[in-house]
């Protein structure tokens, strides 16, 4: 992998890894949010919970992936 493929593997990893603090941080927000807590079905809380869980494995992972980049 040239240099410049590299730095642009480790650009998209980041990227993605911004798209999913973004996520995580809104599907938290609205689970730290009473309102929405006592407006929605339980089973809709749940459904969050596993996204969220989800993106946060999925964001171990990226940040795996990069330290392994950077220390190639």
């Amino acid at each position: 992998m040239s240099v410049t493929d590299h730095a642009q593997h480790i650009t998209h990893l980041q990227a993605e890894l911004a798209r999913l603090d973004d996520e995580i941080n809104r599907i938290a927000n609205k689970l730290n949010n009473a309102g929405f807590i006592n407006r929605v079905p339980a089973a809709l809380i749940e459904k969050e919970q596993k996204k969220m869980a989800g993106f946060q494995k999925l964001q171990a992972q990226i940040q795996q992936k990069i330290s392994q980049a950077n220390s190639d």
